[in-house]
């Protein structure tokens, strides 16, 4: 059973992502749950409340989908595709999340809620990054820059976002796979 409070996070995420954050008030978001601004003040007592609690379970979906990846003993082109598999799997359940966190946060959050909310952002694509640098030191990679690579690896990913169709041609897993794909022989020594 969904409670009041997931629902209306749901809510907010649809609106924020197809609105945008500014353009979406309180008592749109009370209104679109059907409840009265005073009740839902009692569940995010500020706009910026429900932005900051969407932005940190988006983040928190990604770690955890991803947590495991980095330290397992599996070869690294494995872990560049599983770590791309979890991330989409992650993203494409609900597309509306690149707009939160990529878009609205960074954007609309307190200078230092967007600080810690960047820090974690920024630990994420480290995470990403160990596992590059990881191939280059064991030469399975040309010599590349990891932090490059691994911020436009992942912008790719997060444009699918904007252009994937529940139901479509591409499951999330075969876009992993195709991007991973094309990522990996780009990079790996031909010998």
């Amino acid at each position: 059973m969904t409670s009041q409070r997931e629902k209306i996070l749901h809510e907010a995420l649809r609106l924020f992502a197809h609105r945008g954050y500014e353009r979406v008030s309180l008592r749109q978001l009370a209104s679109a749950v059907g409840l009265t601004p005073p009740t839902l003040y009692h569940y995010f007592p500020t706009k910026e409340a429900v932005l900051e609690t969407l932005a940190h379970q988006i983040a928190e979906r990604f770690e955890q989908a991803t947590a495991h990846i980095v330290e397992s003993d599996w070869t690294v082109p494995y872990k560049v595709e599983k770590f791309c598999e979890a991330h989409l799997s992650v993203l494409l359940r609900q597309p509306e999340q690149a707009a939160i966190f990529l878009r609205e946060a960074p954007q609309f959050l307190s200078e230092s809620q967007q600080r810690a909310f960047m820090q974690r952002q920024r630990a994420y694509e480290e995470r990403f990054e160990r596992i590059l640098r990881e191939g280059v030191e064991k030469n399975l990679f040309r010599d590349i820059e990891p932090r490059f690579m691994s911020v436009s690896l992942l912008a790719a990913m997060n444009a699918t976002a904007t252009w994937y169709q529940p139901g479509g041609p591409l499951s999330p897993r075969e876009i992993a796979h195709t991007l991973s794909d094309t990522f990996l022989n780009g990079l790996i020594r031909s010998w």
